[in-house]
């Protein structure tokens, strides 16, 4: 048996619970709106400021969040990936920690900290930097904040692996040619690392967009996302099809968006190895 058939045949059990359980009932739900009300629930979306509002905040969101989760995660990244230290270890239990705590436990114990009289407004009080408590909560910047502490660890995983396989030998090498370390990490490291940084983005980017327990617990009843506004439309205003309609929506911006990643990064890609590293 070749290589070729044992993957597919080990990719097939996947396959199929994807098929049965995700692409299926995806296609009959998008079948069935589509032959009760047509296109109109889409039009609807797309004519109606409110709801263009809504995906673009969505998508700002996100773009921040991702961005953010970037630049603090790439150093923890590179430290991790070139610590031979005992502090490795630790930062991977503390970076892996996260993930045995709910989202709603995060997102609960943000409440604690940014409220009006949470630690973080009590302290800035304590030392008089400001005057009144500081509106936090209910916020696109508390919702910023949760989304960044649920997804950065999905960052620093992803730049993790990449940072990693880059052999030192490559840095050596470059300070033996007379480059500085910003000249090595601009011109060796960055550049090899890109398919993760790629990878990672693309990631936490579709975990923002598709997030709902932090944009409904730190944003409120006034701030509205995408995943937000499903749950809205079905369990307030009982209109299925607008609900239907706003999921598959977000399903095309999110697939649009790795689509354009893929086509303008491939030969990139595949000239850094990211096939192999990503």
């Amino acid at each position: 048996m070749d290589r070729k058939r044992q993957a597919i045949l080990l990719a097939l059990p996947a396959s199929l619970a994807l098929l049965v359980f995700f692409i299926i009932p995806m296609v009959y739900i998008l079948v069935k709106t589509i032959s009760e009300n047509g296109f109109a629930d889409f039009v609807d979306f797309f004519t109606d400021p409110f709801y263009l509002d809504i995906l673009w905040t969505t998508v700002r969101v996100s773009l921040i969040s991702t961005v953010v989760s970037l630049v603090l995660g790439y150093p923890t990244a590179y430290f991790m990936a070139r610590s031979k230290s005992r502090m490795k270890k630790v930062m991977i239990i503390i970076i892996l920690f996260p993930f045995l705590v709910s989202a709603v436990v995060r997102s609960y114990g943000w409440m604690v900290l940014l409220g009006q009289k949470g630690i973080v407004n009590q302290f800035l009080l304590g030392i008089g930097l400001i005057s009144e408590p500081l509106k936090m909560l209910n916020t696109e910047f508390a919702v910023i904040v949760g989304m960044i502490h649920l997804l950065i660890p999905y960052m620093v995983l992803a730049l993790l692996g990449v940072l990693q396989s880059i052999d030192p030998n490559v840095e050596y090498a470059a300070y033996s040619l007379g480059a500085n370390p910003l000249q090595t990490f601009a011109k060796v490291v960055f550049p090899l690392s890109t398919p993760g940084i790629i990878s990672g983005c693309v990631l936490v980017f579709t975990m923002s967009m598709t997030s709902y327990v932090t944009p409904k617990l730190l944003g409120g009843s006034k701030f509205r996302m995408m995943a937000t506004m499903v749950v809205q439309e079905i369990n307030v205003s009982f209109d299925w099809g607008a609900a239907a309609a706003i999921s598959y929506i977000l399903l095309a911006v999110i697939l649009l968006v790795q689509l354009l990643v893929t086509l303008s990064t491939a030969k990139y890609m595949k000239r850094m190895g990211g096939g192999k590293n990503a």
